[in-house]
């Protein structure tokens, strides 16, 4: 066999060797989004996602699985397969929240995932009716004043604002009357109607209604003030510290992903957050990125997990 011949049978044999590692680079990657379309998880993983895929170069498909508090996106990412083609963008609440509040669920929190990378933190921000107070100090001699005499708007038991309540009474021993509603967006639209006093939602929420003046922002429940709205204090600065929540997410994988899978998708959500133009989409929504590998992430949902238990006792999910 020639020389010509032997290169033009290796370059064959070559390719046909590499052909399934491509192919299996080239399928794309799901990552499963537990709430809805144009929602803070989903604004802030299609940023992650987009740069992603040029990380990895493969594409990232984001599919929204949004209910039950996100239990039907952690069901289906809990039951796929471990093969590092599919990940979850899972919130604190879903792994250190649901176990508490949920009679049963459909996954286990502490088994069924592998965390691969924290994601972002969308703290809340505590806003009122501008009829009703001017500050926080004032709010929260108003609410001591009378139990239940000033109303509180959620977006159901368990929900983050209600959990974000919880936490504010247990801070400032004051007593609220709790106001359950379908969603974030109709408890704003009750504060704003004056149908009810103040909620806490998260920043780019309320952060037009505040600029606009139909809501007055008390305090940022952030540890440091954030670029979208700097002239709102944090709850520190008003004297109540400790009083911090949010939206805060990671990443997770099925359990049983290979560690090759694991560190090489580690690796390009890492990349992707540390893009200055990834950082710079998020703050101007209101986020904070927060770099952090899988062990960061699982210290963070055993924080959470012992934070939250205490408070939510007697709570159960709608």
């Amino acid at each position: 066999m020639t020389r010509r011949a032997l290169l033009a049978v290796s370059g064959i044999l070559a390719g046909v060797l590499a052909a399934p590692a491509l192919r299996a680079q080239a399928r794309s990657l799901r990552l499963i989004v537990p709430f809805g379309p144009g929602g803070i998880t989903d604004l802030v993983s299609r940023v992650v996602a987009e740069r992603m895929a040029l990380e990895l170069g493969q594409p990232v498909v984001v599919e929204n699985r949004a209910g039950a508090g996100g239990n039907i996106a952690a069901e289906a990412a809990a039951k796929a397969a471990p093969d590092g083609l599919t990940l979850l963008v899972a919130s604190t609440g879903m792994l250190a929240v649901n176990p508490a509040i949920y009679a049963r669920l459909p996954y286990d929190a502490a088994r069924d995932f592998t965390p691969v990378a924290l994601l972002a933190s969308t703290p809340h921000v505590l806003v009122v009716n501008p009829k009703v107070a001017t500050d926080l100090p004032g709010f929260l001699a108003a609410a001591r004043q009378q139990e239940e005499a000033v109303s509180w708007g959620t977006a159901g038991s368990g929900s983050s604002p209600h959990q974000t309540l919880l936490l504010l009474q247990s801070l400032a021993a004051a007593r609220l009357l709790t106001v359950h509603f379908r969603s974030g967006a109709a408890s704003v639209q009750a504060v704003l109607a004056g149908d009810v006093a103040a909620t806490a939602e998260a920043t780019p929420v309320v952060a037009g209604h505040v600029r606009a003046g139909t809501l007055r922002a008390l305090c940022v429940a952030a540890p440091k003030r954030l670029a979208l709205l700097p002239e709102v204090a944090t709850a520190a600065e008003l004297g109540l510290p400790g009083f911090e929540n949010g939206s805060v997410s990671g990443i997770v994988a099925p359990r049983g992903i290979p560690d090759a899978a694991l560190a090489r998708l580690a690796s390009a959500i890492a990349a992707a957050l540390a893009a200055p133009e990834v950082q710079a989409r998020l703050v101007q929504q209101g986020t904070v990125p927060l770099p952090g590998d899988g062990a960061a992430f699982a210290r963070l949902v055993a924080a959470e997990t012992a934070r939250w238990q205490p408070l939510l006792a007697g709570v159960r999910a709608e």
